[in-house]
Order: structure tokens, then C-alpha cells, then sequence
């Protein structure tokens, strides 16, 4: 009764009536015929073996006529500029440990000669006043 009543209701209000939107995938399109398959194939790497000439060949163009401008070439001054930031970095860690170890080695050299004045020293002073 309930479910008659609003579907006159709606049917008299002039509801828009919502729709669910399917999703639609590109579908794959599969070729006529199996020979026509193999001559599709080969025209794609054709294509792709003329287009890998040509990048090549803009490639050597680019890095024989200017080295300086932005470009293809860019990596190469991005590669020296983090080469030689690692090597910084990893020179300053080595610099930094041999502190340390430096630091170490030589806080037990005068801790031990200190032990040892005071030692001497005590005993020097125990056999004077005998």
C-alpha cells in the first residue's frame, strides 16, 4: 500500500527519476583475422625501430652542437653536481670519524699519563714524609 502510494506520489510530482551511470572500459579491439594480426605487428616495430633511430640520431645531434643549454644533456651536469656532493659528503663523514677516533685515542693517552703523575706523585710524597 505504502510503496503504491509514493510511486503515485512521484509519478505526480514529476520526480526526476535518478539512473545509475554505468562504467564503461575501452574495450579491446581484436583484429579480423589472424593474418591481419602479423602485418599489424610488424608495422608497429617497424615504426618503433625508425622512431628509436631518430631519437638516437637527435641525441648525438644535440650533444655535439651544444653541451651548455638545457636539453637532453641536462643529466650530465645533474650526475657531476650529485657526484661530487656524494664524494663531499662521503669525505666529511670520513674526516668526521677519524675525529672521533683521534679524539678517543687521545682522551685515553692523557687520561692515562694524568694517572699516572698522580700515582707518582702521591708516592713521591708518602716517601718524603717517612
Amino acid at each position: 500500500m505504502a510503496s503504491s502510494l509514493t510511486a503515485g506520489f512521484c509519478s505526480f510530482c514529476s520526480c526526476p527519476k535518478q539512473k545509475k551511470k554505468k562504467l564503461e572500459f575501452p574495450r579491446v579491439r581484436s583484429s579480423q583475422s589472424f593474418k591481419d594480426e602479423g602485418k599489424r605487428a610488424d608495422i608497429v616495430d617497424a615504426n618503433l625501430s625508425t622512431l628509436r633511430k631518430r631519437i638516437e640520431e637527435v641525441k648525438k645531434k644535440e650533444m655535439l652542437c651544444c653541451r651548455l643549454e638545457n636539453g637532453w644533456n641536462y643529466k650530465r651536469s645533474y650526475d657531476d653536481h650529485y657526484r661530487n656532493r656524494k664524494r663531499a659528503d662521503i669525505l666529511y663523514g670520513l674526516v668526521q670519524v677519524m675525529g672521533f677516533v683521534g679524539g678517543a685515542v687521545g682522551f685515553v693517552f692523557l687520561s692515562g699519563s694524568l694517572c699516572l703523575f698522580l700515582v707518582s706523585f702521591l708516592v713521591n710524597l708518602s716517601s718524603l714524609s717517612h
